[in-house]
């Protein structure tokens, strides 16, 4: 069962990877050489991706021919164009696109170009680092398509975050158009990204701060205190994991229409407001939707906002599961040209393969399930999945076969494998 599973994975691969447009063949073996050496290593080491590969080279000489190509200025981009011009086919209109930020930190480096201070959001602790700006696409039963993975240094050219997160929205927006609604954290409250989000974007989720102004009635009036106006009768309950173990947790929700100025046009949104029944605590979220109902809203609203979480999780699982922030890459392009790849690969393990999770966790000989009951076939699966892809894909080798290569007359058609 497991060769059966290999082929699959292998198959997936190939048809995903094997037509990314405006690349050349070296360029297009670079790729897929390091996304199944990223999924079969578990590492973003470019010496642990080469060594994965099992080539009959030196270790040296397939590194030299992998850095070759990714150290290219534009390599990042082709990647990420041809990566969104295939996961844009996949996002409907009905999901939630989630953005935020996170942080590579690297307390040691001191040769690694564009390094720059960051605040490391595990330890709140301020040191060498990067910024990084993660996309992803979330359904509505909580499954994730990894979209853009690039990181921003000031001392790279960055001019401002802003400036960083409205380029990054529209290079994704370029690919899916009007589809999903787009979902951000505090982070986003402030004017020129709300100016940017709501003008932009046809429906939006913003998180507000409680001293955040909003115009309602003719009046500005800060969020926390509208929300003592809003009518919290609508009762939500949801089902949450805490120490492997389900939770649930009843939420009150409600929303009330504001306007949204820009410049001299009006914006229809609503401000939607959550209150954990159990402990209080008040959410504020600026909503911009098609729907008609302050109940519709409210549901809708704390549904995709909910999501959001998703993305956070999926950025423990690069950061512990391959090793993001171990990575030594001492370039600022090498850097970009890695999140790219990876973002790719894991797209593989998110989307792609999708429908093989559950015959991976059950059919594939390696026993990572803990106790073996339903819910841990649906909760965040990808740790698992990773560890079950990465053996099945260890004893391959890469095959490549060129055929555009004029036939020798004495000894045919070269057909060029590495088995």
């Amino acid at each position: 069962m497991d060769n059966i599973l290999t082929k699959r994975i292998l198959t997936k691969i190939n048809g995903y990877l094997s037509c990314p447009a405006d690349m050349t063949k070296p360029e297009r073996r670079c790729l897929k050489d390091m996304v199944t050496g990223i999924l079969k290593s578990r590492s973003v080491f470019v010496n642990q991706i080469a060594a994965s590969l099992r080539e009959p080279l030196r270790l040296k000489d397939v590194a030299k021919r992998l850095s070759s190509q990714y150290l290219k200025e534009d390599y990042a981009d082709k990647v990420l164009e041809g990566h969104l011009g295939s996961a844009a086919l996949g996002v409907s209109k009905d999901d939630f696109i989630v953005m935020d930020g996170t942080d590579i930190s690297k307390k040691h480096a001191k040769y690694m170009e564009g390094l720059e201070f960051v605040k490391n959001g595990d330890t709140g602790e301020i040191g060498l680092g990067y910024n990084v700006l993660n996309i992803t696409a979330v359904n509505a039963h909580k499954e994730m398509s990894p979209l853009m993975g690039r990181a921003y240094s000031y001392e790279m050219g960055a001019l401002s975050s802003n400036k960083e997160i409205k380029e990054t929205v529209r290079k994704v927006k370029e690919h899916i158009g009007d589809k999903g609604c787009w979902v951000f954290d505090r982070g986003a409250d402030n004017q020129i990204l709300k100016d940017f989000f709501i003008g932009e974007c046809p429906r939006a989720i913003i998180r507000l701060k409680k001293n955040t102004r909003v115009d309602h009635g003719g009046e500005k009036v800060e969020a926390g205190e509208l929300a003592k106006k809003v009518d919290l009768t609508t009762g939500q309950k949801v089902i949450k994991i805490k120490k492997d173990r389900p939770v649930a947790e009843i939420y009150d929700i409600g929303a009330v229409p504001i306007e949204y100025r820009i410049g001299r046009s009006v914006h229809h949104l609503w401000l939607v407001v959550t209150k954990n029944r159990r402990h209080g605590g008040l959410c504020y979220l600026l909503v911009k939707s098609d729907l008609a109902t302050s109940v519709e809203v409210a549901k809708w609203a704390f549904k995709g906002y909910g999501l959001r979480w998703k993305i956070e999780e999926y950025h423990r699982h690069v950061k512990q599961e391959y090793g993001l922030e171990d990575i030594q890459i001492k370039t600022f392009t090498g850097l970009q040209s890695m999140l790219a790849v990876l973002t790719a690969a894991m797209y593989m393990i998110y989307r792609k393969i999708r429908s093989m999770h559950t015959d991976l966790l059950l059919d594939a000989g390696y026993n990572y399930l803990n106790k073996n009951v339903p819910r841990e076939l649906v909760n965040f699966i990808y740790y698992k999945i990773s560890k079950v892809v990465s053996i099945l894909l260890m004893p391959v080798r890469t095959r490549w076969k060129i055929d555009d290569m004029v036939p020798d007359p004495f000894l045919g058609q070269l057909d060029l494998k590495f088995n």
